[in-house]
C-alpha cells in the first residue's frame, strides 16, 4: 500500500493540478461579483472538467478477451487525455457576463491554455459590481494524466468482473482523492460460428462504471480572504464497448467502439470574503460547477506478454483524445 501511495502520489500531484491551478483564478473572479465568477470559472476550468470524465472512461481493458473460469490481472495503467487547441482559450464577450466590459478582443486562456496578454473586466452601469481586474493565465498543460490499479476475475458463463478502487487518500497540495469503479466483460465468441472457428480471434462486450472524488482547500490573499475554502470535485463515468481483437502468443491487438458519458461537478465550497478598494462583499458556498461529455469513441491498442507480466498501450480518439498505457500481472 505504501508503494501504491508513493506512486499514485507522484502521479497525482502532477495531473491533478485541477485545484491547485484554479485556486488563484477563483479568488480572482471573486472581484468581478458571484454571478460573473461562477460563468468565468466554468468557462475556465472547462477543460479540466471534460478530460477527467473521459479518462474516468479510458484504461478498463487492454485486450477484447475473457478471463477463463479463475483467471485474473491485476494492472496498473495511466490514462492521459489530451485538450484539443479549440479548448485552451475562451472568449470573455460570449459567455454571459453581465453589467462589465471586457478589452481588447475579449480572448482569454483557460486552464489548459497559456497567453502572454490578456483581457481585463471592468464594471460598468448602475447595476454593477466589483472591480476591474486583469483575466489570469492559464497553466499552460493541455494534459491531464490519471493513474488507475484495476484488478479482473473470470467467472463462469464467459464473463469477467472488473474492479478500479483507490481508497480515499491525502496527497499533499493535490488534495484528497478517491476512486471507486466496477465493469463487467462478457465473450461473444460463442455466439459466431466464424469467431468461434479462429482461435486467436476474439469479440465481446464491456460496460464499466467509475466514480471520483477528491477536495483540495483554497487558501486566501490580503485581496480575498478565504474560511474554509475547497474545491472539490465530484465525477461519475459510464462506458460500453464492443470490443474486437487478436490474441497470438505473446502480442495481443485489441480495438473497441462504444458510447461513454460522464458528469462531473466542481463545487466551490467555503467563505470568500472580498475587500478590494470600495467593493466588499462575502460569498458563502458560491456555487458548483457541472461539465456533461457524452459520445461515441474509437481505440486500438497493443499488449505484449513476456510471461506473467504484461505491458499495453492504446490510443482513444475523441473530442478529447486519450493515450493509455500501462503494466500488469496477468494469469488467464
Amino acid at each position: 500500500m505504501n508503494l501504491l501511495k508513493r506512486t499514485l502520489m507522484v502521479v497525482v500531484a502532477g495531473s491533478l493540478s485541477i485545484a491547485t491551478m484554479a485556486q488563484e483564478p477563483l479568488r480572482d473572479f471573486f472581484q468581478a461579483g458571484k454571478a460573473n465568477a461562477e460563468v468565468l470559472t466554468k468557462s475556465y476550468l472547462r477543460p479540466y472538467g471534460e478530460m477527467l470524465g473521459t479518462s474516468l472512461n479510458a484504461g478498463w481493458y487492454n485486450t477484447a478477451k475473457v478471463h477463463k473460469l479463475g483467471g485474473f490481472d491485476l494492472t496498473f495503467s495511466v490514462m492521459n487525455s489530451v485538450a484539443p487547441s479549440s479548448a485552451k482559450t475562451f472568449d470573455a464577450n460570449n459567455i454571459g457576463l453581465s453589467n462589465v466590459s471586457v478589452s481588447g478582443d475579449g480572448i482569454a486562456p483557460t486552464v489548459a491554455g497559456e497567453m502572454d496578454s490578456r483581457p481585463s473586466i471592468s464594471p460598468v452601469g448602475g447595476d454593477s459590481e466589483g472591480v476591474q481586474f486583469v483575466l489570469p493565465n492559464g497553466s499552460g498543460n493541455d494534459k491531464l494524466p490519471l493513474p488507475m490499479l484495476q484488478a479482473a476475475v473470470g467467472l463462469p458463463f464467459n464473463t469477467e468482473v472488473m474492479a478500479r478502487v483507490v481508497p480515499k487518500m491525502k496527497f499533499g497540495d493535490a488534495g484528497e482523492v478517491s476512486v471507486l469503479g466496477f465493469g463487467v466483460k462478457h465473450s461473444l465468441k460463442d455466439y459466431i460460428p466464424f469467431v468461434k472457428r479462429v482461435p486467436f480471434l476474439q469479440l465481446s462486450l464491456l460496460a464499466g462504471y467509475t466514480s471520483f472524488d477528491s477536495s483540495t482547500d483554497i487558501p486566501g490573499t490580503p485581496q480575498v480572504e478565504v474560511t474554509d475554502g475547497a474545491l472539490d470535485i465530484s465525477s461519475g463515468a459510464f462506458t460500453s464497448r464492443l470490443l474486437v481483437g487478436a490474441n497470438f502468443p505473446v502480442i495481443a491487438i485489441y480495438t473497441g467502439v462504444g458510447y461513454g458519458s460522464a458528469n462531473s461537478d466542481f463545487s466551490v465550497n467555503g467563505q470568500y470574503d472580498v475587500n478590494v478598494e470600495s467593493y466588499q462583499k462575502t460569498f458563502t458556498d458560491p456555487f458548483t460547477l457541472g461539465y456533461k461529455t457524452s459520445g461515441i469513441d474509437f481505440n486500438a491498442g497493443l499488449r505484449l506478454r513476456l510471461g506473467f507480466l504484461a505491458l499495453h498501450a492504446d490510443y482513444t480518439v475523441a473530442d478529447y483524445s486519450v493515450l493509455t498505457a500501462g503494466v500488469g500481472i496477468n494469469i488467464r
